[in-house]
């Protein structure tokens, strides 16, 4: 039987946030998602899970389309995220081109949040509800390789054939992630991945957590229950990473601290089991403590990233943050005493920026952090979200704008891609040009970055994201809408 994991090509993708021309070179992560069921089911199974990427080589279709014709093709699993449905249904029109009896097959947010718009989509055989689809995907090419009806596969809903929707049983979530099996990087192109700010050439990211404890009224992640790996299977597959000659990890967790005590664990685990390697990890500012920061160093760690948001009192309540502009300072001052690089990542034009004054007010208190790099990004009010109900309840854009896109990728009509209740789209772009200009383009920055330079392929990382930049530079707001 022929498996095919394919994370699509990023081509058609509806960008928000930022800028498209921002969006490559800027990073190449890991697809960790399809990685995860290709090591369920070379786990699990006697199959073979063949994984096609192709934002490795940055492919477009056609070129992928080839690709996907040098391999058997009978079951294809496609990771499907809401913004990126016009690439997937080009990539499930690709398979049925060279195999018209594949199954296609859907998992990831998309079907999670909007399964009966995904069920429906041109081509898609199945799609996955479950959160966890690493044992569903073991359920689903067992029954279909041993020619068994798919009814009873809890999580999965699939077309009978008739023309009809079967739509089974919910999956019961396990309690906690013991069952998971962990990716096999040496089964990836593990030297082609990169991450902006790393010290070692090669590097990779991970997860220590499902799911997400907070509410953020604008976050499109899954918030459902959240549960930590044990700590001893997240080193075994650091010592995994290590042993490729892996020497950092960036842990891509909407939330890597569920507290610091277990911050706390984790570092003691590092050196007990003698494992030497750098990491960072993504947190929010409160119930940061500086013994977390110093602790987290002491066992290898070089960068943390913050999600600050706003440095406006109204903002950081606005969004949730459960902090104030003081702490945000405070928790910066202690990364800087403690010799870890920090990342801050900064939303402009939310519903509290009422003027381009409101915003370069952000901007100024920002650029008082003095963080290492700043990630900005346009307030985006998602399909699914508190912030996208709140938009089509005042009327911005109709509740029903994502409805077209979700039945027809392809059909080209636009969605909202920013909050234009004050600022209008063009002073938008034009605003987050002048923060990642105010904040990059300083030559005291400039020179403190040259200063921390380690090695060639630093450099190299760096001189990607000021490409990126200048293509920003270049933008306007008709390439920000992001045409479909």
């Amino acid at each position: 039987m022929g498996i095919v994991l394919v994370n699509p090509p990023e081509k058609r993708r509806i960008w928000a946030g930022v800028a498209e021309s921002m969006a490559y070179g800027v990073y190449c992560f890991p697809p960790l998602g399809p990685m995860y069921l290709q090591a369920s089911i070379e786990k699990r199974t006697p199959w073979r899970a063949d994984l096609l990427d192709a934002t490795v080589d940055d492919m477009d279709h056609p070129e992928f389309e080839k690709v996907l014709r040098r391999h058997d093709l009978d079951f294809v699993g496609i990771s499907c995220y809401t913004h990126s449905l016009p690439d997937v249904q080009l990539v499930v029109n690709a398979v049925k081109r060279a195999n018209p009896k594949a199954h296609v097959a859907l998992g990831g947010p998309h079907c999670i949040m909007f399964p009966e718009q995904a069920i429906r989509l041109k081509g898609v055989d199945s799609i996955c509800v479950a959160h966890d689809g690493d044992e569903l995907i073991v359920d689903l090419v067992r029954a279909l390789d041993e020619g068994r009806s798919l009814e009873g596969i809890p999580g999965l809903w699939f077309k009978d054939g008739a023309g009809g929707l079967v739509r089974n049983a919910a999956r019961k979530q396990p309690r906690t992630l013991d069952h998971q099996v962990w990716p096999d990087r040496s089964r990836t192109r593990w030297k082609d991945y990169w991450v902006p700010g790393a010290k070692h050439r090669y590097v990779t990211t991970a997860i220590t957590s499902r799911g997400c404890p907070h509410s953020c009224p604008f976050c499109f992640t899954y918030k459902g229950q959240y549960r930590i790996r044990a700590i001893e299977s997240i080193l075994d597959e650091i010592e995994h990473c290590i042993s490729l000659g892996i020497r950092e990890v960036f842990f891509v967790d909407d939330l890597f601290t569920p507290n610091s005590q277990w911050v706390m664990q984790f570092c003691d685990a590092i050196e007990r089991r003698g494992l030497t390697f750098n990491w960072g990890y993504k947190t929010t500012i409160a119930g940061t403590t500086r013994e977390e920061i110093r602790r987290a160093r002491q066992a290898g760690c070089t960068k943390i990233h913050f999600g600050v948001e706003s440095m406006h009192n109204v903002g950081l309540e606005v969004h949730a943050k459960h902090c104030d502009v003081a702490d945000c300072h405070r928790v910066f001052h202690w990364c800087r005493q403690e010799g870890v690089r920090n990342i801050a990542y900064i939303m402009i034009g939310g519903p509290h920026e009422r003027t381009r004054e409101d915003v370069l007010g952000n901007l100024r208190e920002m650029m008082k952090l003095d963080a290492d790099y700043a990630a900005f990004a346009i307030y985006t009010p998602y399909p699914g979200t508190e912030a996208f109900a709140e938009g089509a309840l005042k009327g911005l854009f109709p509740a029903d704008c994502w409805d077209r896109i979700m039945e027809d990728p392809l059909c080209g009509v636009k969605v909202p891609v920013c909050w234009e209740e004050h600022l209008s789209r063009e002073d938008l772009l034009d605003l987050l040009k002048i923060c990642h200009r105010t904040f990059y383009f300083r030559p005291r920055y400039i020179l403190r970055q040259a200063r921390q330079l380690q090695s060639l392929q630093e450099f190299r990382r760096l001189a990607s994201g000021a490409m990126s930049l200048l293509r920003l530079e270049a933008t306007n707001a008709s390439s920000h809408d992001a045409p479909v």
